[in-house]
């Protein structure tokens, strides 16, 4: 074999390779979500949301909703307390809602940090409450 015929190998098998990890550590995440919310400070509409979550080092959450898209860097947040259905966690504060986390069935999870907005509603000391909402995982 040639020097470019080895390459060309060696360069479809880490195609594959990464595929194969990706198709492992990848999982999607969907549930309609009755309320704008607002993920890593960018508003999201109401409608059905898709999380695809990618671990590839380090995990990597996308965030769709409507037209609108985020990416997330969460914070792992595992619980000795496994639940029984996967599950989105929204702050809410009067009629605004954040996406501050996400519970696994398994007891793993993930928390979202606090956007600039929901810094300065807590701030002021604005009364606020825990919103979960129920979600499929594939």
């Amino acid at each position: 074999m040639t020097i470019t015929k080895h390459a060309a190998l060696l360069l479809t098998t880490l195609v594959v390779l990464t595929g194969l990890l990706n198709a492992q550590t990848s999982r999607t995440i969907k549930t309609q979500v009755p309320f704008e919310f607002v993920a890593n400070g960018e508003s999201m509409p109401a409608g059905e949301c898709t999380i695809a979550v990618a671990v590839n080092g380090r995990t990597l959450l996308s965030i769709s909703s409507g037209e609108r898209h985020a990416y997330v860097l969460p914070i792992s947040d595992a619980s000795p307390n496994a639940r029984k259905k996967t599950a989105l966690v929204f702050h809410q504060y009067g009629d605004q809602y954040f996406l501050a986390g996400i519970k696994r069935e398994n007891g793993s999870g993930y928390q979202l940090a606090a956007s600039t907005v929901e810094r300065e509603l807590q701030a002021r000391n604005v009364t606020w409450q825990v919103f979960t909402l129920l979600a499929s995982a594939k």
